[in-house]
């Protein structure tokens, strides 16, 4: 259904400011044409007028009657905010020359990104782990970034209650901070299997599922421990890949992150970052490695891949914008040990700790379950990201330096 006479959408918003006694040179803003919706095609009505119909209203006379009805009944069309501002849009072909724009996953449903146009951001990130260590510090960095975000407060196990989240928020992409290691550690994990399984996997593997259903990139930050070091993969001169298969499953809660890693392979909207022994400069965290291995009595010395969010998280935010999926050893490169540590933390901050050592075997008899060790391949993070520093200097950039104390 259509007519002889073509409007461009320019002239369809000029009428409509005529009718609102608005200045359209200062109140239409131009944004990125949408693959097929922008481009021109022309409607044969002839068939229609075969059968008897003709057009009798004029476009202007039309129009107005249009305008008047939906301003009578604001009830009936509802929430129509996300059509107030530009929104991802689902097609096949990328007709932009914009670098930031691409198309994605998902059958015959595919979507195109934007970071920023017109100097406006078009980003707003959904968060889970309100209350975790590093969804809080995603808050954070989404606030001095500017970037519009929310928390999510549905729980990982209940679908319904996701949803609701993402049609309320409705974010661009979505961040899973959430899920359970365990307090005061993992080994709370061996004595609660099915609250471990319960928002681990089924919980995970759920956000991902509604991700996928709507169209959204989930990034998935996923503490690593599912890998140590063996005949396969000895210590000093074999690493891990991404596409490498789990090989610890020494406690319970490995199995889970194993279990999950695997079970999200199949989402091709997911992005998992393999988190490893986590550290930022805030020594007073309870769940920073480097606060963990201060108060321990004795400690093991291994060398192992290691992850300085204060580095690291700012490029998580780079890699949701740049839409990266797939798995990615989210670790600095290189290998540091315990002791390397721990000497630099006295000579840093406190040069009266004491240092004690002990092997495997007696460590295995303070823990309820094996801890893994090993060391990650960070190639392909360090390929996306070439100024990515090694474990060893970025420790000491963001974590000894600004807490420098001798």
């Amino acid at each position: 259904m259509g007519t002889q006479k073509e409007r461009i959408v320019l002239d369809v918003a000029e009428d409509i400011c005529k009718l609102f006694d608005l200045n359209p040179t200062e109140v239409i803003d131009f944004v990125q044409d949408r693959p097929f919706n922008d481009q021109r095609y022309f409607l044969d009505d002839q068939k229609l007028k075969k059968l008897g119909w003709e057009q009798r209203i004029p476009w202007d006379e039309g129009l107005k009657k249009t305008i008047d009805w939906y301003t009578k009944n604001p009830d009936w069309w509802g929430d129509v905010s996300a059509a107030l501002h530009p929104r991802p849009h689902f097609s096949v072909v990328n007709h932009s020359n914009v670098n930031e724009w691409s198309f994605k996953y998902g059958y015959t449903r595919f979507s195109r990104v934007y970071s920023e146009m017109n100097g406006r951001s078009s980003l707003k990130y959904l968060i889970y782990g309100k209350t975790s260590w590093i969804g809080g510090l995603l808050g954070n960095l989404c606030k001095e970034e500017g970037i519009p975000f929310e928390y999510g407060g549905g729980r990982l196990e209940d679908r319904n209650s996701l949803l609701e989240d993402v049609r309320r928020v409705r974010p661009t992409h979505v961040f899973n901070a959430a899920g359970v290691t365990g307090r005061p550690n993992v080994d709370w994990c061996e004595s609660h299997k099915v609250e471990t399984i319960r928002t681990n996997v089924i919980g995970t593997v759920t956000l991902a599922d509604i991700c996928k259903e709507e169209g959204l990139l989930m990034i998935d930050f996923a503490i690593e421990c599912i890998f140590e070091y063996g005949k396969e993969h000895p210590k000093g001169s074999c690493i891990i890949k991404e596409e490498d298969k789990p090989n610890f499953t020494g406690s319970f809660y490995s199995k889970t992150k194993a279990m999950v890693e695997e079970l999200l392979k199949e989402y091709e909207n997911v992005c998992t970052l393999r988190v490893r022994m986590p550290i930022s400069a805030d020594l007073s965290n309870p769940r920073n490695f480097i606060t963990k291995i201060t108060r321990y009595d004795k400690v093991v010395n291994i060398p192992n891949s290691m992850t300085v969010l204060d580095e690291l998280l700012p490029i998580s935010i780079e890699m949701a914008k740049r839409n990266l999926t797939g798995i990615w050893n989210f670790t600095n490169p290189g290998v540091i040990s315990h002791n390397e540590v721990l000497k630099m933390y006295r000579n840093y901050i406190d040069p009266e700790f004491k240092l004690e050592n002990f092997d495997l075997e007696e460590q295995s008899k303070v823990i309820v379950a094996p801890r893994s060790n090993n060391e990650m391949d960070a190639s392909k993070l360090k390929h996306e990201f070439p100024d990515l520093l090694s474990i060893k200097d970025s420790i000491i950039k963001y974590v000894f330096e600004p807490n420098k104390k001798i």
